[in-house]
């Protein structure tokens, strides 16, 4: 009787484990379950992040290198198969603002950005490599368009600067 005791709790503690394993996993199913974390990264089969969801998101990876982020964010990060970030939906600490951006693949630069902010309205970038964008913007209080060349001078804005003409 004596051998056999080592072997009977081995048995009881494994059908314990495995009474607990299950209970576990029907917990997870429940409706009413929540996951609370900081961060969740997903990889590619390659083990590259391809998208990261944080409370705050790292700095970003551009052009290969690691590089601080304007201020500390917190939200969803897209990257690259390079693992260059290339865009993402932010929630910024500093300014109150909320942003939206994609990246261009070859340089790492905005191509695409809304910028949402509660005192200063809200502003989309449509930026070409070449340095060219136009702003659609409300940052002075009223709806704007403006034009800029690849040289960052402004070539055009509706309305223009001081016209006070409705938009109509």
């Amino acid at each position: 009787m004596k051998g056999h005791l080592p072997s009977t709790l081995l048995s009881l503690t494994a059908i314990a484990l495995s009474l607990t394993a299950l209970v576990q996993l029907h917990r997870a199913d429940a409706p009413d379950r929540v996951l609370e974390v900081r961060g969740l990264r997903v990889k590619d089969a390659a083990g590259v992040t391809r998208v990261e969801i944080g409370a705050p998101v790292q700095d970003p990876m551009v052009l290969g290198e690691r590089g601080p982020r304007a201020a500390p964010a917190s939200g969803v990060v897209l990257n690259g198969p390079d693992g260059n970030e290339r865009g993402g939906y932010l929630t910024v600490d500093a300014g109150d603002e909320a942003v939206l951006t994609l990246d261009a693949a070859a340089t790492g630069q905005e191509v695409f950005k809304v910028v949402a902010n509660k005192d200063a309205g809200a502003s989309l970038f449509v930026i070409h490599q070449n340095g060219a964008a136009a702003m659609l913007t409300t940052y002075q209080g009223q709806p704007e368009l403006r034009l800029y060349d690849e040289n960052g001078t402004q070539t055009w804005s509706q309305p223009a600067a001081g016209s006070g003409e409705p938009l109509r």
